[in-house]
């Protein structure tokens, strides 16, 4: 629905156009909001086309905030796959306001944004179940709060844009204070909290819940150091029946393709593969290029852009199960095995091996695993390593190390803990638990630790690095923006 009913000054908002041009130009279709948002399937269309934004994983989920979030770290880096410059720019930290990858995550944020706005301002209006339509607002709410959550982490004062723009002078919007931006974020997420369902129904998946909002606000609230109401947040969820969301037993299950709706998947983007339409989640982009064989003598088209450092794949420790389902170094597709340097392969799916555009698996963004690491770092920042906290660590270990979840066991439970070494082994189950899930660079610049620890390994980050330069396009449109420090 979106391609044919954005309005030109949404695009403006983004970017992708000046305003000059929206004030000769006539709309091309006949679908206006006029004869529009009309039905109950007007407003559920409205509000799909907001999870589309989400789905289009080539610029948000999961490649667009992968190349800032994962590959700018000590997890990635650049595959003989990579040409563009601007991404070798990003690894190196040599990045700057010109950089079209930086560009295309930002306008699509608001590009989505815009869409959810629509949807939250559009839907009151309709006529139908009061309750069905607080679901859908809360949704769109939901979405918009979580992009909101990535843009302010990731550029820090941003233009906070929450209704349609309907006149020259709303093209034009200013960067909004930090403060402003994250109080959007909670009243957002707090409404979904209040409206939306606790858990889908398998007809609904994919669909934002009141647990995805409490899962969220919690990790909004551990980022402002907020860690009383992280805590809290956190529980709401950790306290739900195992029936609803639960820590998987095997951490191999969490992402196969025939287990795609898992209760351990608070939140995920939901990829539709093999359809015939290459709408899934894309393999190409992280697979060996020309190495892996089929029978016939043809090679898996892989591309090897992006991969992994080896330095993450010897980090973990041994026996640890994750790293067989996070890397892979060997493979038979039919034609022979064959060896090759560490890829990803936590999202591998081999029924899409012929199609690579049409892998199934979801994107997690928000994963039980990562409210039980959310709850054990705000308990720690409160009163240190309480056995609370300790045991919410352990869970993720034992699973790690094919042990019962719920059994204690010394081989790989961590106790005795200093305050400040149980923050570095949160931090270390994090990557482990989480490498290609786009969280490392948000969790070294979260806790501080970006630049000092990144110089371990030969990566210099400069101090205004903690933050990404706004894209030069916005700012030569918008005269009302200005850059981050730092940048040129």
């Amino acid at each position: 629905m979106k391609y044919f009913f954005y309005s030109l000054l949404l695009l403006v908002v983004s970017g992708l156009t000046s305003c000059k041009k929206f004030l000769v130009e006539n709309p091309k279709g006949t679908l206006t909001d006029n004869n529009f948002y009309k039905t109950e399937a007007d407003a559920q269309a409205a509000v799909t086309s907001v999870y589309d934004g989400l789905n289009d994983q080539w610029n948000i989920y999961y490649r667009g905030i992968y190349l800032l979030a994962e590959l700018t770290t000590d997890n990635a880096e650049c595959g003989i796959g990579v040409a563009n410059a601007y991404i070798r720019a990003l690894k190196a930290y040599t990045h700057g306001p010109v950089n079209d990858r930086i560009q295309v995550l930002y306008q699509s944020l608001y590009a989505t944004i815009a869409d959810a706005n629509t949807a939250i301002d559009k839907i009151p209006a309709i006529n139908f179940d009061e309750g069905r339509k607080n679901k859908l607002i809360g949704q769109a709410k939901f979405v918009r709060g979580l992009l909101y959550f990535n843009l302010v982490r990731l550029f820090g004062p941003v233009p906070l844009v929450l209704h349609p723009v309907t006149d020259v002078a709303g093209a034009y919007p200013s960067r909004e204070p930090v403060d402003n931006v994250y109080r959007q974020i909670i009243t957002d997420l707090q409404y979904g909290e209040l409206y939306l369902d606790e858990a889908n129904t398998a007809a609904a998946a994919g669909r934002a819940t009141s647990a995805a909002a409490s899962g969220l606000l919690s990790k909004v609230y551990l980022t402002l150091g907020k860690y009383d109401s992280a805590k809290i947040e956190a529980k709401k969820v950790l306290d739900l029946p195992a029936s609803e969301y639960a820590l998987l037993d095997n951490y191999f299950n969490i992402f196969s393709p025939g287990n795609r709706h898992n209760k351990e998947l608070v939140f995920a983007v939901e990829n539709l593969g093999n359809t015939g339409s290459a709408n899934g989640f894309a393999l190409a982009l992280f697979l060996p290029r020309s190495t892996i064989k089929f029978a016939d003598g043809t090679y898996l088209g892989g591309n090897s852009a992006d991969v992994p450092t080896t330095e993450f794949y010897n980090s973990f420790k041994a026996g640890d199960l994750r790293k067989d389902r996070t890397f892979f170094t060997q493979y038979d597709a039919g034609g022979g095995l064959v060896t090759f340097q560490p890829h990803w392969f936590k999202f591998f799916d081999s029924s899409a091996l012929t199609n690579l555009g049409e892998g199934s698996l979801e994107y997690p963004v928000i994963r039980y695993a990562d409210l039980l690491l959310t709850y054990a770092e705000s308990i720690n920042e409160i009163q240190g390593p309480t056995a609370e906290a300790l045991e919410a660590v352990n869970k993720i270990r034992r699973r790690a190390f094919g042990k019962g979840i719920n059994t204690p066991d010394v081989s790989v439970d961590l106790a005795g803990l200093s305050q400040e070494a149980f923050r570095d082994s949160i931090l270390n189950e994090r990557r482990w638990e989480f490498g290609f899930e786009d969280h490392r660079w948000f969790d070294l610049v979260r806790t501080g630790k970006l630049i000092s620890l990144l110089a371990t390994k030969g990566i210099t980050v400069n101090s205004y690095n903690v933050l990404f330069p706004l894209p030069q396009a916005e700012i030569d449109v918008n005269k009302n923006l200005t850059q981050n420090d730092g940048y040129k």
